[in-house]
């Protein structure tokens, strides 16, 4: 979904782009120097502003976990998590919400329940059991849901990680204020006409 939108407004601002995949956390060192330009679903922080002009919302993003079809480990608040019986699967440089990040940092039991991966190495440690669970936006689980994994072997957790909006992130070293502007007007005419809502629904 976040790749169909920055389609449709790169074309508005009649701008060409070029895709590159890499892990988060070399993202956002890219971006703060200038070696990346845009970063799509970016959460704002206030260590992220110092470098990154934000547009949007692009999209609402909720981060949830991808588990098993039989699990039955029940998650009602964060604090549960330290019960359960293995790590779940997260990616470096990821915000998922400022509760969850504090607990990491302060909270040795909690942070002791994760392990970092990117998507592809947490998708198999997932299918292997190695893993419990996997976070992500809730586009991203449902994709994959569909597409990676195999129909009817893992399902969505109903626990709800952090909910939030998040933006284009524009690279303040790489990008100059003239084309920021252009991509800012862009993206007000595209939600004017309904076009990027319309874009978000067919994902849902």
């Amino acid at each position: 979904v976040a790749v169909e939108i920055a389609r449709a407004v790169f074309k508005e601002a009649d701008c060409r782009m070029q895709f590159v995949v890499m892990p988060w956390n070399r993202a956002l060192y890219l971006l703060e120097h200038g070696g990346l330009d845009v970063l799509l679903n970016m959460s704002w922080t206030p260590q992220r502003e110092l470098y990154t002009d934000y547009i949007g919302p692009m999209l609402d993003e909720k981060q949830v976990m991808i588990v098993n079809n039989d699990s039955q480990h029940k998650i009602t608040h964060l604090e549960d998590i330290k019960n359960l019986p293995k790590r779940i699967g997260i990616q470096r440089g990821v915000y998922y919400g400022a509760a969850f990040m504090t607990k990491l940092h302060t909270d040795q039991r909690f942070f002791d329940q994760f392990e970092y991966g990117d998507n592809d190495s947490n998708t198999e440690k997932l299918k292997k059991g190695r893993i419990l669970g996997m976070i992500h936006n809730q586009y991203t689980a449902s994709y994959r849901l569909k597409q990676v994994f195999v129909k009817g072997r893992f399902k969505q957790h109903p626990f709800i990680f952090h909910d939030n909006d998040v933006y284009f992130g524009f690279s303040k070293k790489g990008v100059s204020e003239a084309l920021r502007k252009k991509f800012e007007q862009a993206f007000s005419r595209l939600s004017a006409r309904g076009v990027l809502a319309e874009i978000a629904f067919k994902y849902r």
